[in-house]
Order: C-alpha cells, then structure tokens, then sequence
C-alpha cells in the first residue's frame, strides 16, 4: 500500500510505502513548485522502471548479458486513449535474439500489464479522525 499526504504548500505531497519516501509537485495558476516529480512522471517512472527490471530478469533467466540500458518512457493523453511510448537506447547494438527477447521483456512487464487492461478507478472512501 502506498500513502500519500499533503505537506502544506499548494500540491507538494510526500508518497511513502513504508520503507521509501518520495515527493510529488507540480506548477497551477503560479502556486505550487517543483519538489519532486508531477504525478504523471511517477507514473511514466513506474513504467519505465518496471520495464528495466523485466529486460534485466529476462536476460539473467536466458543466461544473456545485454549492455546497459536506458529506457524513456512518456505518455500520450489523448480524449479517447491514454498511450505509453517506450523508446530502449542500449550502449552497443542487440542481436536479432536478444531484440526479441527485450520486446517480450517489456510487453511481459507488470506495470506494462496492468496499464495495458482496462483499469477502474473507485471513488474515495472518506474517514475523519
């Protein structure tokens, strides 16, 4: 579970699970500020570092050493459909083989999975106390 509250300034939350904090901000009508990611960047983070993990653990379970990776993620928010464009740059060029396997890496991504099913979103449950 992760937790999310608000710090005082207008937009500035700090995020933790327990184990790890991160902060969010963002910019609207000249408030807010840049203390940390804007929320959708976290969510293009979450994507891209899942994605990193899933070529990282497809490549140890097909004995493969791959070269270091970088992996952008941004998302395109269009009226009709949310999409994420990920662009893999490599420090030496792939072999046809490991192409193959990083495509398959990143479609059997988690995060990718999940973003790629429709998703519901319930309303809040509100407590006071």
């Amino acid at each position: 579970m992760v937790t999310a509250t608000r710090l005082g300034k207008p937009y500035c939350v700090e995020i933790g699970n327990g184990r790890s904090v991160v902060r969010s901000d963002t910019r609207k009508d000249g408030q807010g500020g840049d203390a940390g990611m804007r929320p959708h960047e976290l969510l293009e983070s979450a994507l891209a570092a899942c994605v990193c993990m899933s070529i990282d653990l497809a490549a140890r379970r097909a004995g493969v050493t791959l070269p270091a990776c970088t992996a952008d993620v941004t998302v395109d928010r269009l009226d009709h459909e949310t999409g994420f464009d990920i662009a893999l740059r490599f420090a030496a060029p792939l072999s046809r083989a490991q192409q193959t396997l990083v495509r398959d890496a990143v479609r059997a991504s988690p995060v990718a999975r999940t973003l790629g099913k429709p998703i519901r979103v319930r309303p809040a449950t509100i407590a006071s106390g």
